[in-house]
This record gives C-alpha cells, sequence and structure tokens, in this order.
C-alpha cells in the first residue's frame, strides 16, 4: 500500500480561478486572472476589461465561514458610512442569497474560503504627513463607527492570549538552542502585560472593534485619501494596539520614527476625532513590542502552513530580538 501523504498546502491554478469567476460574477471581457501573491491567503489578480480586483482565497483552517461572512458585512457597513475601504464584490450567482460575497473552495488540505474585492485606488500625494494625518483620522473614524454599530466578530479577540501566549507557545521550538532569547521574550512579554494593565480598562472607547493590521502595507492613497483594506486579523482589542501598528511598521525603515513629524501627524489625526489618553499614548510602545512578538509567533504559524524554514534561523532571531528589545528599552522595561 502506498503511503498518501497529507498535504498542509495547495495553490488553485488560475486559468480554473478564472472559470470559477466567470460562473459567479458579472465581470467585464476579456477576464485575466494571474497569481500574485501568498501569505496567509492567495491573493490572485483578476483584470476585467479595464478594472483591476484582487481575490483572496484564505488558507484551510485559519478562519470559519462565519468569521468571512461577519467581514464582508463589516467592511460594507464601514464603506456606507464613509470608510474607504477595498469592499468585496457581490456575485451574481450566489447559491446562498444571504452570503453573496464568500465562496467555498475544496482543497486537499480542507476547506477555502474565496472572496474578491475591488482594488484600491494608489496615486499618493508626496506629502507624507499630510497622508499620515487622514489616515490616522480615519482610524479613529473607523474606531467610532464601530462603537455605534456594535459589530459582532466571533474571531478570537486581538488579547493576551494572541499577542503574548500562544506566539510564546508556537516560537519556542525554534529557540531550544537559544534559551536566553527565548527568556527574554518570556519575561518581556510578562511585563509588558502588566504594564498595560495598570493603565489601560476593556471598556470603550479605549477598548473595541480594531482593524488589527493596519500598517503601509494595507492602504493605498488617492492624493492624501487613505483606501484600506485585508481586515483578515481583526477583532475586538485595545485601540493603542490598533494605533500602534503603523508606527511599528514604520520604524522598521526609521528607528527614530515616534520622534518625527509624520507619527505626531498621524496622532493628531486620530485625536481630531477622539482625543487619547495619556495613559493609551504610553501603552503604544509597550504594545508595539507585542506586535513584535505576535509577528514573530506569526512567523513561526507560518512555517507549519505554507512556507519553508530557510529564512526563520538564527539571522532572522538576531534581527527581530533587536527589535523586541528596542520596544521594551521604549517602555523602560529591558533589564540590564
Amino acid at each position: 500500500m502506498k503511503l498518501a501523504p497529507r498535504v498542509r498546502y495547495s495553490q488553485f491554478n488560475a486559468e480554473n480561478i478564472k472559470k470559477e469567476l466567470l460562473q459567479r460574477y458579472e465581470l467585464e471581457l476579456p477576464l485575466s486572472c494571474r497569481f500574485y501573491d501568498f501569505g496567509m491567503n492567495d491573493i490572485y489578480l483578476i483584470r476585467a476589461g479595464n478594472t483591476n480586483y484582487y481575490l483572496r482565497i484564505s488558507l484551510a483552517g485559519i478562519h470559519q465561514r462565519m468569521d468571512y461572512l461577519e467581514e464582508m458585512n463589516i467592511i460594507k457597513t464601514l464603506a456606507e458610512r464613509g470608510i474607504r475601504a477595498a469592499v468585496p464584490v457581490k456575485m451574481a450567482h450566489a447559491a446562498d442569497s444571504d452570503n453573496p460575497f464568500v465562496w467555498e473552495l475544496a482543497a486537499p488540505e480542507g476547506i477555502r474560503y474565496a472572496a474578491l474585492f475591488t482594488e484600491a485606488p494608489k496615486q499618493p500625494s508626496e506629502d507624507n504627513e499630510s497622508c499620515a494625518f487622514h489616515l490616522g483620522r480615519m482610524l479613529a473614524m473607523l474606531h467610532r463607527i464601530a462603537d455605534e454599530e456594535n459589530f459582532r466578530v466571533s474571531r478570537e479577540p486581538i488579547d493576551m492570549m494572541q499577542l503574548a501566549e500562544k506566539p510564546l507557545a508556537g516560537i519556542r521550538p525554534y529557540l531550544e538552542n537559544r534559551p536566553a532569547d527565548y527568556r527574554c521574550l518570556k519575561e518581556g512579554a510578562a511585563k509588558l502585560k502588566i504594564f498595560i494593565k495598570d493603565r489601560l480598562s476593556e471598556a470603550s472607547p479605549e477598548y473595541g472593534f480594531c482593524h488589527g493590521d493596519l500598517h503601509s502595507g494595507n492602504v493605498f492613497f488617492e492624493g492624501v485619501d487613505p483606501t484600506i483594506f485585508d481586515f483578515d486579523c481583526m477583532g475586538y482589542g485595545w485601540r493603542a494596539y490598533d494605533i500602534c501598528v503603523y508606527a511599528w511598521d514604520e520604524s522598521f525603515q526609521n528607528e527614530k520614527f515616534m520622534e518625527g513629524n509624520t507619527w505626531k501627524k498621524y496622532l493628531e489625526g486620530y485625536e481630531s476625532v477622539r482625543p487619547l489618553s495619556r495613559e493609551e499614548k504610553e501603552a503604544i510602545p509597550a504594545f508595539a513590542a507585542l506586535r513584535e512578538l505576535w509577528m514573530i509567533g506569526l512567523h513561526a504559524e507560518v512555517m507549519e502552513k505554507n512556507a519553508g524554514c530557510c529564512w526563520y534561523q538564527d539571522d532572522y532571531f538576531d534581527y527581530q530580538l533587536k527589535v523586541f528589545r528596542q520596544w521594551l528599552n521604549r517602555c523602560g522595561l529591558l533589564s540590564e
């Protein structure tokens, strides 16, 4: 009897996906479909006539069907209320009239979920400070609208389990030969939990619905007006975490980003809608440290799904531990 190994990740042929699209949507012809990128989802670039769309196909086992239905409804509601976002495209031929946006694909590794999105316009202004102001303002508007709408989200919250405990469990096997580094992460996470618990509550407006991943890779600008996308990491959590993601990401290119005018304008834009408390501002670098820990854990998860381990090695950990320690230091939590 031949061994039939379990498939952990498969990738759909673009021509077959094109046939699915023709059956489900009323799209302008000619239609092309090309594999575009992969990560926690597979992304296909769709061109219908002169219009671009992006098809997102989830990896198996990331979320449940209800999670994706809720996500589509949240994005549509936000767009209807003035938040510029890449929105899901309604199917013309949907089997389920209550679900015109999400469809299933049977893969060897399990059910995967697909949704087609409009393209975010990308003609940015060179005025980075004004762009940052408008992005910060949009995030605050998103938070305010979410509080008013009381969105239902079945996905796990963006809490200390997601930001610290699960990442530490995923990272540990990869740091067996670096016990001091694992101890740094674990002890740092414990300090960060206390730091945040001493400052923030789990009550609105400090806590509520968050985009969860609003960095420069998930927003395009038309002039100074941002259009956001990729709500895959959405959930209920602290708003200071949602705010920190932008600074965390930009600081990879500029370690002094939070000392500059662009960051100040981002906060100014946010606070033009909702002023932040002193405690929330103090918590931003602490959440950036947890975001760094979360990312290292996410990469450990990717190792088990659709990536190889060639880059998840000592050089990677040397750099990421350096970044983690820098954020701890900004909070005054780095031990000598």
